[in-house]
């Protein structure tokens, strides 16, 4: 696909699509920090390679990544039941996290501001549960028409959504923090606005339309 340089974006969307981490709640960080704590005491480098997959693969389950650190980075056989032990761990390290973690910079106002608007949408590579345990302990399940954690994967959850919506790709747009919900969307040819913290690693392409957080969404989405 040719690359079109972009500043915003061009159209209102008639639905959004969000991802959890790192765009509603500032919890990017802590996340990546727990799965480099379950390799305590693993060679560095590879503790490093687990820090920068996380990075660039936010939007997928905790199952799945831990299958792969444990095949592709430290060259195991994947175990189930080890598998179960390091989602137990990391689940014990992150649960109050969630629960305690700030908004990214305008979230909880920008959703206040679109209730109602425009069906809102939440996809994320936090298990199902977990993820909807969270937005009702957070009081903010009221907010999304559809809110769908893994294992579904982002591909086929965006895909749901535009049927459920009904409208072409381009009246939609989907905001996230990594390549594996960018990589959906221009997949399917929806819009997308990339959340590139300060400090954090960039992996979108140039023409990305980009924000450091969500209070920039008004100058960037036409919702008039």
């Amino acid at each position: 696909m040719r690359l079109i340089l972009r500043k915003a974006i061009e159209r209102r969307p008639t639905a959004i699509i969000f991802d959890f981490d790192g765009v509603i709640l500032d919890s990017a960080r802590v996340k990546t920090m727990a799965f480099a704590s379950c390799y305590d005491g693993e060679d560095q480098r590879k503790i490093k390679e687990v820090i920068d997959y996380q990075e660039r693969h936010g939007g997928i389950g905790r199952r799945q990544k831990f299958e792969y650190f444990e095949e592709h980075v430290f060259g195991r056989t994947v175990d189930p039941k080890r598998i179960d032990a390091l989602c137990d761990h990391f689940a014990s390290i992150i649960d109050k996290a969630m629960i305690e973690a700030p908004f990214v910079r305008g979230a909880e106002e920008l959703l206040a501001r679109l209730d109602g608007r425009v069906p809102l949408h939440l996809v994320s590579g936090m298990p199902d549960a977990d993820l909807k345990l969270v937005l009702q302990r957070r009081g903010l399940e009221r907010y999304f028409a559809s809110v769908a954690g893994s294992p579904k994967t982002k591909i086929d959850e965006f895909r749901r959504i535009l049927e459920i919506e009904g409208v072409p790709p381009a009246k939609m747009l989907a905001v996230g923090d990594s390549r594996t919900e960018f990589d959906a969307a221009i997949e399917l040819g929806i819009p997308f606005l990339a959340l590139v913290a300060p400090g954090a690693p960039d992996f979108f392409p140039p023409g990305t339309v980009r924000c450091r957080d969500l209070t920039e969404f008004d100058k960037l989405v036409p919702m008039a």
